[in-house]
């Protein structure tokens, strides 16, 4: 094994890119406190729902198969190339990464931290490495881990953070650790009745108790920091669309809104127009279509092939910043009852560095869309309910950020 430079995290990547005789350009690390479920092989190491955009592409036509995806890799303790496996397994379901060093098994030496690197190399290729260390067995493991993790976080069993290569030391400021102590409280009082009927209750039920008033403008609901709650699913699957924020395309005409609906709309039996219309990367059935890479910085609106909007990837990185600069994804058992739902909150996952390339490719997989929601009144006016980004399914919002940890 080649030796590990600990300076920082990028030292500490390009030592472990070199002894591959690459050169590292950028890249993410993943690390993973792991626990009695995680092993090299067999099932493999158990994967958070949100890192699953580390790893390449795992197509899944039915889930109610298993799926594999082999990819190449390399070993940085026996520093040797290999083929790891990207795994679905859909009896749980839920994802893993097998195939690693045999010394990912090892129980006997405390604490098992594995680390995995996406590295961007100068050549621009991208590579896969992997590597592990153990607390009472490397003597490296503390200073290593608090490169990756801080010093701050507990190494609790399964606690990760995904982060680019380039990251100084994650510190918690004074507002995140004010949301930690109340998310603490709250945690420690177990089982908790909703305070409110429908799928709001779990959102608003926390801030209730965390002394935080509702917010729906644009700006982040506690002291800079965007809060999302959702249920801990027992079969791994996501929740429904989610909101990201509203922005009106640039416009490349000058037009009225009677003039636009009529553009691209569809008239009813009264000849009133309306568009009610999912756009995505694929055209829809009125022909109208995103298009994420045609024109550098910014994502295209078209209708058939003709261009009639655009957002500039600087209005939407600022929109990001405004209310998703800092998030944290609060996670909570479930209980129905006959007196109503309750919730036992259990999971923190703080998120920041939002970034445009990550918009950029959710928008490309469909997993992020654009809703016009437009209908001619009688009056020949024009009822708007606004331009929304929409996310397609909740456990895609994590995936807006560079850098993502597990603080509880």
């Amino acid at each position: 094994m080649a030796h590990r430079q600990l300076n920082n995290l990028f030292t500490y990547c390009r030592s472990i890119v070199n002894s591959a005789g690459q050169q590292l350009r950028g890249g993410e690390v993943l690390s993973k406190v792991l626990s009695n479920n995680d092993d090299a092989g067999r099932h493999g190491v158990l994967i958070p729902t949100e890192a699953y955009d580390f790893f390449p592409e795992l197509i899944i036509p039915d889930k109610t198969h298993n799926q594999t995806n082999v990819f190449g890799g390399f070993d940085f303790l026996e520093n040797t190339h290999k083929e790891l496996a990207y795994k679905y397994y859909e009896r749980y379901p839920e994802r893993r990464i097998t195939r690693l060093n045999p010394a990912f098994n090892d129980r006997l030496h405390g604490r098992r931290v594995a680390i995995l690197l996406k590295a961007e190399h100068q050549d621009g290729t991208i590579g896969y490495y992997a590597d592990i260390v153990r607390e009472k067995l490397d003597a490296d493991f503390q200073p290593l881990c608090s490169v990756l993790f801080g010093e701050s976080i507990a190494l609790s069993d399964g606690a990760f953070s995904i982060q680019p290569v380039d990251s100084p030391i994650f510190i918690p400021d004074d507002a995140l650790n004010d949301l930690l102590t109340r998310f603490d409280k709250i945690s420690e009082m177990g089982w908790i009745k909703s305070l409110r009927e429908g799928d709001t209750g779990i959102g608003y039920t926390f801030e209730s108790l965390a002394g935080i008033q509702e917010n729906n403008d644009r700006k982040a609901d506690f002291r800079g920091i965007e809060i999302k709650c959702k249920q801990i699913k027992e079969s791994g699957a996501g929740g429904g669309k989610i909101n990201l924020f509203q922005q009106a395309p640039c416009w490349e005409t000058n037009l009225s809104a009677l003039e636009r609906i009529r553009l691209i709309g569809q008239p009813d039996l009264n000849g009133r127009y309306a568009c009610h219309s999912q756009v995505t990367t694929t055209k829809n059935n009125i022909d109208l279509w995103l298009n994420p890479f045609a024109t550098p910085a910014q994502i295209d609106l078209l209708k058939g092939d003709t261009r009639f909007g655009y957002w500039p990837h600087s209005i939407l990185a600022e929109r990001l910043k405004e209310k998703h600069s800092r998030a944290v994804f609060i996670k909570a058992k479930v209980s129905n009852t006959t007196g109503g739902k309750r919730f036992h909150y259990l999971e923190l996952i703080y998120c920041e560095q939002p970034s445009i390339r990550r918009f950029t490719e959710l928008v490309q997989d469909r997993r992020l869309v654009f809703e016009f929601l437009m209908s001619e009144k009688e009056n020949g006016k024009v009822r708007n309910h606004g331009y929304p980004w929409r996310l397609s399914s909740d456990e895609y919002l994590s995936e807006l950020f560079s850098f993502r940890v597990q603080l509880r």
